[in-house]
């Protein structure tokens, strides 16, 4: 198998933490490149997560830098995990580059945070459902594509299986409960599934009801994850009908932090969200 391309994600994360030391010391790109041994336009290029590091070349940056140790683990520890190899790597004619490097992130993260409006999430998806799903989303000309994409969606769930699962925390929109995909037989044995997950020690749901009292000010779809313990690497994913747009930014990932706990606060607690959904299943 051919060497992984390296997770974009994790070298702009490498690149803003070498910057942001490089600046706290006061140094130019230039000044600094002379300490590395690397021109200013090369150092430059590794700040903006643009260019590969291999691990020597880092901890020579990392250890003239002097950086402290949680530092210098965290920037080898995300370095180390750029060309790994993985089950995504059998997708690569397939699936976009930069889903592919999300799901490497997913594959390492701690934890996920998700608000779901229109779908129940991927992750909790049943395979006649996410076909369902798929189906609707493809272009006429991406048809042929359609058992690769189903079958990479059905990977992605097997990190909740795992020994040591991420911890999973879904707020999901009443709509996306209601709304029938692939008919009533196939939406009864989704809902019952979304139930028995929703029991899972690592996995909480909660359901946005209609009748909130309070509006979390949240109009789109969108996910969290944290790479770490403490978190190394937390990022947002918003997915719209032409791509996706990955928030890396402190205040970025604050806001939408924030935004996830009105959620939470807004929507059933997880028995209520129970009932509701056993009422949604006795309904078809």
């Amino acid at each position: 198998m051919a060497e992984s391309p390296p997770s974009t994600a994790r070298l702009r994360k490498i690149g803003r933490t070498l910057r942001q030391i490089r600046e706290e010391a006061g140094l130019t790109l230039n000044a600094a490149g002379r300490r590395i041994e690397r021109s200013g336009s090369s150092l430059s290029l590794i700040e903006k997560g643009t260019q590969l590091l291999r691990l020597r070349d880092l901890k020579h940056i990392l250890d003239v830098y002097d950086v402290d140790p949680d530092t210098h683990h965290a920037l080898m520890t995300l370095a180390a995990q750029q060309h790994q190899q993985g089950w995504w790597d059998d997708f690569k004619d397939t699936i976009p580059a930069d889903a592919l490097d999300y799901t490497s992130l997913e594959n390492d993260a701690t934890h996920l945070d998700a608000f779901e409006m229109g779908f129940i999430p991927g992750l909790l998806q049943t395979e006649d459902y996410a076909r369902s799903i798929v189906r609707s989303d493809l272009e006429e000309a991406q048809t042929s594509k359609m058992d690769g994409f189903l079958a990479f969606r059905m990977r992605r769930q097997q990190i909740l299986d795992r020994s040591a699962p991420p911890r999973l925390r879904l707020v999901i929109d009443e709509a996306a409960l209601r709304r029938t995909r692939g008919g009533r037989t196939v939406m009864r044995e989704q809902l019952f599934k979304l139930l028995d997950d929703s029991q899972r020690q690592h996995i909480t749901v909660q359901v946005l009801p209609f009748s909130c009292r309070e509006d979390p000010g949240v109009t789109a779809t969108f996910w969290m994850l944290d790479v770490g313990r403490p978190p190394i690497l937390s990022s947002v994913l918003i997915t719209h009908l032409t791509g996706r747009l990955h928030l890396e930014g402190k205040a970025d990932l604050e806001r939408y932090s924030a935004a996830f706990d009105r959620l939470r606060t807004s929507a059933l607690t997880e028995p209520d969200s129970q009932s509701l959904i056993k009422r949604l299943v006795s309904d078809l």
